[in-house]
């Protein structure tokens, strides 16, 4: 894991950076359009948003303390129980640097092939119970893919995720392509521009419907 954050860039180069912008674009397959897609993170909050052909936008969001997805054509919803772990995990902007802090047990299970290359296989259980396997490459130590249960999604799905064409913002090697497998179908990411220090607090302000949402359930 300290091979990984020095392949990255090292920890001070990670850490010293401030609120984050990603763009790029998102593919649910490959006959399917391009979208745009923007994910923003400040101080462990996260707001994630693709524009869709109609116009309309997906989101999901977390405000430090509440997740949520605004899916178009469905009424809001609140993540609940350990889908909430996991997407205050994911508006961590700091995880590629801490990510040993978010499990229980990480262990390497032997060299391997994947992806067509050797890597080093490591096997972990995170903190609320769901198994992790992460791949680096054996010579660059940078993190390849990884394979995961999502059983939060209401039944165990084996998940993988491939990660490639690493560049450098700011100092900080980041994956600019991303493949997600799973029983949904196969979804490709690429990020275009990552910028730094520019983010308001405004952009993490729960949506009105999840605002009525939350009144509703008594958690306003």
């Amino acid at each position: 894991m300290d091979h990984y954050v020095s392949a990255l860039g090292g920890h001070d180069t990670i850490f010293k950076h401030k609120p984050m912008t990603v763009r790029g674009k998102f593919v649910v397959s490959e006959k399917g359009p391009s979208l745009d897609r923007d994910a923003y993170y400040k101080d462990g909050k996260m707001l994630y948003e693709i524009i869709l052909p109609n116009g309309s936008r997906y989101q999901e969001g977390f405000d430090g303390t509440v997740a949520w997805p605004l899916r178009p054509g469905q009424p809001p919803a609140i993540s609940e129980g350990n889908e909430v772990k996991s997407k205050q995990r994911d508006a961590d902007m700091y995880y590629p640097g801490r990510i040993l802090d978010y499990f229980s047990s990480m262990n390497v299970v032997d060299v391997t092939g994947f992806e067509g290359h050797t890597r080093y296989h490591l096997k972990g259980t995170n903190k609320w119970g769901i198994v992790n396997e992460h791949f680096y490459d054996t010579t660059t130590g940078l993190l390849v893919g990884h394979k995961f249960n999502s059983s939060w999604r209401g039944g165990l799905w084996d998940e993988i995720e491939v990660f490639s064409d690493y560049k450098d913002f700011g100092g900080w090697l980041m994956p600019t392509r991303a493949v997600h497998k799973s029983a949904d179908g196969t979804q490709v990411e690429t990020v275009t521009s990552v910028s730094f220090d520019d983010v308001a607090d405004s952009v993490f302000t729960l949506p009105d419907s999840v605002k009525a949402l939350l009144a509703k359930k008594g958690r306003s």
